[in-house]
């Protein structure tokens, strides 16, 4: 048991103690008025009085939002848009403006850049949701602004290109954003969704590496490579848990070699180990398990994979 747990039983305890002891306890409704003390044998019970009366009492947990912590969390973003959007300009629409358009694009780079808009997505929703529990708000609440929080800022990204005369309104890449955004909420809801999670590794490619590319690694779909992992220990039977640790996933993976290059341009696909970051460091605090969940999207020691492409099936340390 790690010491958080000790802790929170030793408080809970603590309390326990003092509502059976003392005089603490009260309860009415239109049927029951319930008050414990001296010995809980000589009155009803605690559990005889959860019966008797709603849940909501006892389990509610009451949020109170600090408007201080959302201007940061506003101030953060519009920081963090206006660099972006500098980067984004200067990295891909310089020079280009013209007529806002459409422009299908289900192919390009080999739908690497489909897993990077949901990857992007979720991630984001990720950093935002943690940002709202922080300044107070529900978790479901937290939840549902972080996707609109996410979805508002792929849109934007995706009407900038429209107007790119080399680019367009992908509807591909807005489902993808959309999508992406809406995956951690589903998880929220759906437990069997949270054993399955995606990640993102990088390892910069020639063209950057040789100044080819000038920085554009969001980009630099062959450097990139899209992973789902899954968590194996979930499913197991209760028997065979004890013989695979709950930290230790298998992942699938997907990367692209010279997307550029219609004539020559092939797929990488991996199947090997990863690691659940949410199971391996300690701490329980709302930050800690924010921090755990961003830290788990990415993909980044290496770890043993086979690689199947065109060239066949080899062996390989990958990040």
């Amino acid at each position: 048991m790690q010491l958080n747990h000790k802790i929170d039983l030793l408080f809970l305890l603590a309390i326990a103690s003092l509502l059976l002891q003392g005089n603490l306890y009260s309860q009415q409704s239109d049927s029951i008025n319930l008050r414990l003390s001296g010995n809980v044998r000589d009155t009803l019970n605690l559990k005889t009085a959860r019966e008797n009366v709603s849940g909501a009492q006892f389990m509610k947990e009451k949020y109170k939002v600090n408007y201080l912590k959302i201007g940061a969390i506003t101030g953060a973003t519009a920081g963090a848009f206006l660099w972006l959007h500098n980067y984004q300009k200067n990295a891909w629409w310089s020079g280009q403006r013209g007529k806002f358009h459409f422009q299908n694009d289900w192919n390009y780079a080999m739908s690497a850049d489909k897993f990077g808009h949901f990857f992007d997505g979720a991630f984001i929703q990720a950093l935002y949701r943690g940002g709202f529990e922080w300044a107070g708000l529900s978790p479901t609440a937290s939840q549902w602004l972080g996707a609109a929080f996410s979805i508002a800022y792929m849109t934007d990204i995706e009407i900038e290109d429209g107007f790119a005369t080399d680019w367009g309104f992908s509807p591909g890449d807005q489902i993808a954003n959309v999508a992406g955004a809406l995956y951690p909420v589903a998880q929220y809801y759906w437990k069997p969704l949270r054993s399955v999670n995606l990640k993102w590794s990088y390892y910069p490619s020639e063209d950057i590496l040789s100044g080819k590319k000038h920085g554009a690694f969001l980009d630099d779909y062959d450097g990139q490579t899209g992973w789902v992992s899954f968590n194996l220990w979930d499913i197991l039977p209760k028997k065979a848990k004890k013989f695979w640790p709950d930290y230790l996933n298998i992942a699938a993976g997907y990367g692209v070699n010279n997307y550029t290059d219609l004539e020559n341009r092939y797929a990488d696909y991996y199947f090997g180990l990863d690691l659940n970051w949410e199971r391996i460091l300690p701490g329980n605090s709302k930050f800690m398990l924010w921090f755990k969940n961003v830290l788990n999207h990415f993909r980044f020691l290496p770890l043993p994979v086979l690689k199947f492409n065109k060239d066949g099936v080899t062996y390989s340390v990958n990040f």
